[in-house]
């Protein structure tokens, strides 16, 4: 079941959803609360936690767009419901699943109540991944058969074409026929980054950062690794997280 707060400055427009809600989609979906003041709408979200907030643009103190921005850690989906058509492009901005004229239609709300199933879909498995303890192992295929490298150990991965060169702290090189890219996607939650095209650094290992007309990081081993000038900045965010 979908739980959704309606806010709305008139009350008019809040019974009329609640209808359509009640009457089209209540196997689906309840309304946990409403509200015509939009001063208690951070205290309503707080109180009730809703999956769905149906919220008008126009309103009195605060505007919807307004109270949705100050949702702190917003884990609900969004759906404004108004009048007027030219706050459209600011209301999609703030990632909300739709935008309803009124007066709403029962296949609009449908929709739109589908497409905020499918947000909150997303946003449940997101926290459940980071629920996730991190692997703190490597199966990497070699031509002896398959090493458990230790995460934290490997200091960088090289492209080579198709290959991959690991570099692990305290053992030879190891060469393994994948790609970059996939070995990327499984240690960036690690704390790597790919500081250039062909190189995917443990961020643990950075010891001294060079900039200037050559960027470059050096790292504890004292190997020295290019940093791409379209990747730095994201690069220092990363390392200064740390």
């Amino acid at each position: 079941m979908i739980n959704c707060l309606i806010i709305d400055d008139e009350q008019h427009c809040i019974d009329t959803l609640s209808a359509m809600l009640k009457a089209r989609f209540s196997a689906k979906v309840s309304v946990a609360g409403s509200t015509t003041d939009s001063r208690k709408a951070a205290e309503m979200i707080e109180q009730h936690q809703p999956d769905v907030l149906f919220i008008d643009v126009e309103m009195p103190y605060f505007n919807g767009i307004q109270v949705v921005d100050a949702i702190p850690n917003r884990s609900c989906a969004v759906i404004f419901t108004t009048a007027y058509d030219q706050y459209a492009l600011q209301a999609l901005k703030t990632e909300a699943v739709d935008y309803l004229l009124k007066p709403i239609s029962l296949r609009e709300l449908g929709e739109a109540i589908e497409k905020a199933a499918q947000r909150l879909q997303l946003l449940r498995a997101e926290v459940v991944k980071k629920d996730l303890p991190l692997p703190q192992k490597l199966l990497l295929p070699t031509s002896k058969g398959l090493l458990a490298a230790s995460i934290p150990s490997i200091i960088r991965v090289e492209a080579d074409s198709n290959y991959c060169r690991f570099h692990i702290d305290g053992k030879p090189e190891i060469v393994v026929a994948k790609t970059l890219k996939e070995y990327e996607e499984i240690l960036v939650p690690s704390n790597f980054f790919r500081v250039h095209q062909s190189h995917l650094i443990n961020l643990h290992y950075v010891e001294y950062f060079h900039p200037g007309l050559e960027e470059y990081v050096i790292l504890t081993n004292g190997e020295q690794i290019e940093v791409s000038r379209r990747r730095k900045a994201e690069f220092l965010q990363k390392l200064a997280a740390l």
